[in-house]
């Protein structure tokens, strides 16, 4: 028998999806990591897994990180499959036709926070480990699971951005290959844009609004701000169109004061045709031209406390070939991705020693944070499936 049909034999639907009802079932907001946590762990030891549980804390919070691996004979590489367990809260109850904790399944989606943002990538992750393991597969290099917490939120005493950066920084994983659950309506995504995050003040002169005087500092900020929509970035044939938004803005102190103060911030997301330091050049030309034609407009403050180039692995990879030769095989033809980020990955990838990564799962990307989150019930199987078959074309048979 072939490993495919070996493989897809060992398959199993309704464990699938009732792993999924079960994961999208334990609430997992910021700070309820444990419990999901306790969840994974059992579900891994049962699979016969070699099972490790990780994790930084603070005050009142801990991230515990769940590592299964199913061993290799040590002659192959390691393959990683890393889903985050955490999800954000489902805000307006009152705007969900379900209740969000249920994992009701309607027209073949199922309903749920987290359902697409990342708990279907870890279900479909989990099935995988299990169908490698039912189908007795003796594979060259390792196989690690990881459902690791803290993509949602960090804490302020967080020393680690999340739980992926913990194990890495710690040397407490190593591989060669990841595949990172994010729902990416089952494209291989290996690129993504860069971002920069600029927060502005902008200053002015307090006065009484009725005398007609003093310097009104939101006004002078809508020059700066449409000045910077106007910026001409550009477009990636793969991660898209780069796009500039404002964030957050903050002026005044009531309405009969003219306002001396403008806070507000920018993100900038580019592709590899941009760098940081080439949109801050940008941003601060056309803060020379307003200054240079309003002799009123005050710059108080500009800071950068993001900066994030554009990143992304090798397209035409191992790993990215075993996706898409499973899509192959099961029916599911596969298409490349752009990402809208890859998160710190950069930052420590080469610790860890990878060389190659994308980030695959089921579900669209809209639906990550969104009222009414849901997952279409045949993509997660489909990735499933196809993370199953591309084990044993990255680690290697026997």
């Amino acid at each position: 028998m072939s490993v495919e049909k070996l493989v897809l034999k060992q398959f199993d639907e309704k464990y699938t999806l009732s792993l999924l009802q079960k994961l999208i079932q334990i609430p997992s907001a910021f700070p309820q990591y444990e419990e999901i946590a306790s969840f994974v762990k059992e579900e891994l030891g049962r699979l016969g897994l070699d099972v490790r549980v990780s994790g930084d804390s603070g005050k009142d919070w801990k991230r515990p990180n769940v590592m299964g691996t199913y061993k290799g004979q040590g002659r192959g590489r390691t393959l990683i499959l890393s889903a985050h367990t955490d999800v954000v809260p489902p805000y307006d109850l009152s705007l969900w036709k379900v209740e969000p904790f249920s994992a009701k399944v309607m027209d073949g989606e199922v309903y749920g926070r987290g359902a697409a943002d990342t708990k279907g990538s870890l279900a479909a992750m989990i099935s995988a480990a299990r169908t490698i393991v039912n189908a007795d597969l003796e594979l060259e290099g390792d196989l690690i699971v990881v459902a690791w917490a803290g993509d949602e939120y960090t804490p302020k005493d967080a020393k680690y951005f999340d739980g992926m950066s913990y194990l890495a920084l710690n040397d407490l994983i190593k591989g060669d290959m990841a595949i990172f659950g994010e729902p990416y309506d089952l494209h291989v995504t290996y690129t993504s844009r860069g971002r920069i995050w600029i927060e502005f003040e902008i200053g002015g002169e307090a006065s009484h609004s009725a005398t007609g005087r003093g310097i009104n500092a939101i006004l002078k900020s809508i020059k700066l701000i449409e000045s910077i929509y106007q910026l001409r970035l550009g477009e990636h044939p793969v991660t898209g169109k780069d796009t500039i938004n404002i964030g957050t803005i903050q002026g005044g102190t009531q309405t009969n004061i003219v306002p001396d103060s403008c806070k507000f911030t920018f993100d900038i997301r580019f592709g590899e045709h941009l760098t940081t330091s080439k949109i801050e050049e940008m941003v601060k030309s056309r803060i020379q031209e307003i200054q240079q034609s309003d002799s009123q407009f005050i710059l108080r403050s500009m800071k950068i406390p993001e900066r994030r180039e554009p990143f992304g692995f090798p397209r035409d990879s191992t790993l990215n070939s075993a996706l898409i030769k499973a899509g192959q095989v099961t029916g599911v033809p596969l298409q490349y991705g752009g990402a809208l980020s890859f998160g710190p990955v950069a930052d420590w990838k080469d610790r860890v020693g990878l060389t190659e990564g994308c980030l695959f799962g089921p579900g669209k990307t809209g639906e990550a944070h969104a009222i009414n989150e849901h997952v279409n019930v045949n993509d997660l199987y489909s990735a499933a499936k196809i993370i199953s078959l591309a084990v044993p074309y990255c680690c290697g048979l026997r």
